[in-house]
């Protein structure tokens, strides 16, 4: 093992080259290269080569769409589509075929034609016949629309209708010169063949080659993630040292910087602030961490493994670092209210705007007693702190290590872990001690925090001065709101550290055992097949490759009425309704995205049925032209120029690539496929770490292949024979150069056919997406406000329960949030795309469109956070955790109950607010998803204020003597989110004001008699 002290060779090489290298990263390079490396090889057996004639170049690169890194679950659902859409592109094949045949036989006069060798042995073609083209060119027309549209309708299956397209094109070019159906079946049994070698090459590469599971992934992910979680409470440490240190009195920089706040990011702050820049860089990787994992769950419960945890057990420690994760992330209010405060001048400003009475002097002086106190509170309260944090970690390391998610504690040493485990004898040892931990940080806190509550004058039974009195209690509220993050992260820490020791207990851990899905998850996988699945988080990864997602609302909209038609009620109605899909279906974005790919494959590919052009079409490989047609088109124009000139340049460099191969070792064979198989390896690298996007190297391993390969074929079988299919021979220097010249015609078309006729640009889909996501949010909003009505009456149910009101309530509310997730994840890459398109007219308002965003973002965030909270602190007290101290949590079973009393009754008028916030974003969705001006006096809901309204009901539920109560936290947490709830629903509508506009309905009197006629006198009265 290496001396941690020194830093790996591999380690110093990807910092210098900004690599992702590491061990697994290439294994996973390696065993890609292996299947077309092998299918190359293995054309260099006389009797193969024999066998596959001129197609067997297609076996290396068949080999490369099933992609056999792909973890288990994943590669078998993408083998099992491909293979299944090559059977159905034979069977179209040949019907299409039959029919250009009989239009031969039909219109053709001469008894024997004159055949020639054709593309596989067996397979002679004939001269050129225009019925037979005519017929075939429209069969062609018709599946190219029908496949593309199909690729708009579900992105995930984009690799596999290429392999789709490559065989409809080819048999298309050939079938309209076979003059028997002989030939079109011999083409259809050799090309079957060689495409399914290629896949059984990449079937047995996966699972004999260091073969990998969903669980192997998810695995390391995991520990990926233990790393960034670590990092993430480091850095909440230093985050929360340095939270006293800030000057929060910045009334001269706020003024000048709210003058410019129209133009500013929406991020900007004025002072820097490192920790927070860093906690916010771990926490987005440790997000990203959390949306792999549970992206990659439900392939997790589809496979059949041999291991201790199951599926189920997996998810479930999803679900736990989620709930870890959630808290972590709630500390993004604390600095949001940081930047908002500096903004608006400082916490001094309060009092200013308030009364006007002080002055800069004492504002000063002022701001110097808070940061004192302040700086004193965290002073006391740090050593608690510290050793809170080390507890986490620990019990990060602790619960990873007992899962065998690692196979070592990555922080401490295993006999440390095991003293902290016999620290208590009775059992759940470690458990015990995070227990305690968690008890005495709670009871540290206790004195610093009433002490402060005296110094700021809050135990007064009169408020003296009621903005100074406002400023703290705003200060309270935030420092309970980062403190009990801070707890509920431990106590989620706390379930994940009882959720292993459980596993341990039960004997789960004890021995590996083969783990076979359920009927229900088998049941699930087969649906998977057919459905879009836009609500699970990989569904962007799909999207991002057709430019935009296509998220289907579904019941968000809650009513489905067409004003056009009434509900059918007679048989014949509901018989008929059906016939509407059929418009439905070719007037959709989806098929005229079709039409455009047709269209323009069709440009390159009508020279294959046209009497003169014909032969040239196919001696001079122009296929491979029209096939990068439908490969580069994508929805948006945004993403098309992007994607269209990185296959130029990706082409390019395979051109380069296919010259070091070739010439490198003279041409020598086995050095070629050496350097062939080297090649592959070093593609691997970008499908491996750039996942989302697998077409760029997927093009540039398929070009050096088809350059490549070609060659050594030409050398094993002989130029008349390679030349026997109508393809003319050139060597290396002069086909590199073709390929790269086909790839530019067909990009030249897709990048017409982008812009002709019509264009859907990133900007029209990143405003009819943010019209879409604040939808979502409304509805998500007010299933998130019915569930905390729910568990505050006490009417949710049992969660377990599957028909419960909580269980359907939590499934839908999750749903939601993945889409809006996807939503947003996509609006962030038009943001992107949109540096791709050309600009005619004005300038496209980014940094709008930035801040709405940031604006959609904070109110799904704290929509959430106040969701959570409510299910957390109600069962904070009662959980059996054993988070209790003298002092404080053993208060609360007296307490509690008449809070919570008092608290219930306030939902009845919490209702007003939460149907105003819905309706106000659904206004807003329309308007921005339309284009047309908002509604004229629209405002935004006053804000929120919860503690103003508990203390109407009781003057003494928010005295400071509850202050330590883990209810009075969560109260404090709900004030918070639900006030930055307020402050962005308010700038939300303000910008989409400047966006969209607001319509006047004023009447201008002397405008209607000069453009329309006389005003009536009545009117004019009125007006006067």
């Amino acid at each position: 093992m290496a001396d941690p002290k020194k830093t790996s060779a591999l380690k110093r090489l990807n910092d210098k080259l900004g690599l992702k290298l590491n061990l697994s990263t290439i294994m996973l390079m390696f065993k890609g290269a292996v299947a077309p490396t092998i299918g190359l090889a293995i054309y260099q057996s006389k009797r193969v080569s024999d066998h596959y004639s001129t197609i067997g170049y297609l076996i290396p690169i068949m080999s490369l769409f099933v992609v056999p890194i792909l973890p288990r679950a994943r590669f078998l659902q993408n083998f099992f589509v491909t293979c299944f859409l090559t059977c159905l592109a034979a069977a179209i094949s040949l019907l299409y075929m039959w029919t250009a045949i009989k239009a031969r036989q039909n219109t053709t006069h001469i008894s024997a034609e004159q055949r020639s060798n054709g593309p596989v042995p067996h397979a002679q073609i004939v001269p050129y016949n225009a019925a037979a083209s005519a017929c075939l060119a429209v069969w062609f027309f018709f599946w190219l629309w029908a496949y593309n549209t199909f690729r708009a309708f579900r992105p995930q299956y984009f690799l596999p209708l290429i392999v789709f397209g490559i065989y409809i094109n080819i048999t298309a070019v050939y079938g309209a010169i076979f003059p028997e159906m002989e030939q079109a079946y011999s083409l259809t049994r050799r090309l079957l063949d060689t495409f399914f070698v290629g896949f059984g090459l990449a079937f047995a590469v996966h699972f004999v080659i260091l073969p990998i599971t969903s669980m192997d992934l998810v695995t390391l992910v995991l520990n990926e993630y233990l790393h960034v979680l670590k990092g993430v409470i480091d850095a909440n440490g230093a985050l929360l040292i340095s939270l006293p240190s800030r000057d929060w009195n910045h009334a001269s920089k706020a003024s000048s910087a709210e003058s410019d706040s129209d133009d500013a990011e929406p991020t900007e702050r004025l002072t820097p602030w490192p920790e927070a820049d860093k906690w916010k860089a771990l926490t987005a990787v440790a997000t990203e961490c959390q949306i792999k994992v549970q992206s990659e769950m439900r392939y997790v419960k589809r496979e059949v493994t041999f291991s201790r945890l199951s599926g189920k057990d997996y998810s479930c420690i999803s679900k736990l670092l989620r709930n870890i994760l959630i808290p972590i992330s709630g500390l993004e209010t604390v600095i949001q209210v940081n930047d908002r405060v500096e903004k608006q001048g400082g916490w001094t400003s309060v009092r200013t705007h308030k009364d006007g009475s002080g002055s800069e002097v004492s504002d000063r002086s002022l701001s110097d007693a808070e940061r004192e106190r302040w700086s004193l509170l965290f002073g006391q309260i740090d050593p608690a702190f510290k050793l809170l944090w080390q507890a986490m970690i620990e019990g990060l390391d602790y619960a990873f290590y007992t899962l065998r998610i690692t196979k070592k504690p990555a922080f401490a040493t295993k006999e440390q872990l095991e003293a902290r485990a016999a620290e208590h004898s009775e059992g759940y040892g470690f458990a015990r001690y995070l227990e305690k931990t968690i008890n005495h940080f709670l009871g540290e806190r206790q004195g610093p925090l009433r002490e402060w509550c005296r110094l700021n004058g809050m135990d007064e039974a009169q408020v003296s001065n009621r903005s100074s009195h406002q400023r703290n209690t705003s200060q309270l509220y935030l420092l309970l709101d980062l403190e009990y993050c801070v707890v509920a992260t431990a106590v989620g820490i706390l379930d994940l550290v009882k959720f292993a020791d459980s596993k341990v207990e039960d004997g789960t851990m004890n021995k590996k055992r083969l783990i076979v899905p359920s009927w229900k998850q088998w049941k699930k996988w087969a649906w998977a097949f057919i459905l879009r699945e836009d609500s699970n988080l990989d569904y962007t990864a799909y999207a991002y490759r057709s430019g935009t997602p296509t998220v289907y609302l579904g019941d968000a909209f809650g009513v489905h009425r067409d004003p056009e038609h009434l509900p059918p009620t007679t048989l014949w109605e509901k018989i008929t309704d059906y016939f509407r899909l059929i418009p439905r279906l070719f007037g959709s974005k989806e098929s005229w995205f079709g039409f455009k790919v047709a269209t323009g494959t069709m440009i390159i590919a009508v020279t294959a049925f046209l009497r003169n052009s014909q032969m040239f079409y196919i001696k001079q490989r122009i296929i491979w032209g029209a096939i990068m047609v439908a490969i580069s088109m994508t929805q948006t124009a945004g993403s098309g120029m992007y994607g269209q000139f990185v296959r130029i340049f990706g082409t390019f460099l395979a051109m380069v690539f296919s010259y070091v191969d070739w010439y490198i070792v003279n041409g020598d064979t086995a050095g070629v496929i050496v350097f062939l198989g080297v090649t592959m390896f070093l593609y691997h690298y970008l499908m491996i770490t750039k996942p989302n996007d697998p077409v760029i190297p997927m093009i540039g391993m398929i070009t050096v292949i088809l350059i490549v390969a070609y060659e050594l074929q030409v050398k094993q079988v002989g130029v008349a024979v390679s030349e026997s299919n109508g393809q003319i021979f050139h060597p290396v220097y002069e086909l590199a150069p073709y390929r790269l010249l086909c790839v530019l015609g067909g990009i030249g078309i897709a990048c017409l056919f982008t812009y002709f006729p019509s264009v859907t640009t990133a900007r029209s889909e990143m405003r009819k997406d943010l019209g879409n996501t604040l939808f979502l949010l409304g509805q998500y909003y007010s299933s998130s406000h019915k569930a905390v009505s729910l568990r505050l009456k006490g009417l949710e149910g049992n969660i377990h329960d599957k028909n419960s009101t909580i269980r359907r309530l939590e499934k839908a509310r999750t749903q939601l949030f993945n889409k809006q997730l996807i939503l947003i994840l996509a609006m962030e890459n038009h943001l992107k795309f949109i540096r791709w398109e050309p600009t005619f007219g004005g300038r496209f308002p980014k940094e709008l469109y930035e801040r709405l965003l940031a604006h959609t973002q904070n109110i799904l965030r704290f929509t959430a956070m106040i969701a959570w909270t409510t299910k957390t602190f109600k069962e904070l007290p009662t959980t059996s955790h054993g988070i209790t101290s003298p002092d404080s949590l053993t208060e609360i079973a007296s307490t509690d109950g008449s809070w919570l009393k008092d608290f219930k009754q306030l939902i009845s008028s919490l209702e007003l607010t939460s149907h105003s916030v819905t309706s106000l974003l659904a206004i807003l969705s329309g308007a921005i998803g339309s284009g047309k001006p908002l509604p004229p006096y629209l405002k935004a809901p006053p804000s929120f204020r919860i503690g103003e309204m508990l203390s109407s009901l009781d003057s003494d539920i928010l005295s400071t003597k509850h202050v330590c109560q883990p209810g009075y936290s969560a109260f404090a947490v709900m004030q918070v989110s639900t006030t930055m709830l307020s402050e962005d629903l308010a700038d939300l509508l303000r910008d989409t004001k400047m966006l969209v506009g607001e319509a006047e309905f004023n009447l201008d009197i002397e405008d209607y008699e000069r453009n329309v006629g006389v005003v009536p006198t009545e009117i004019r009265e009125k007006k006067d």
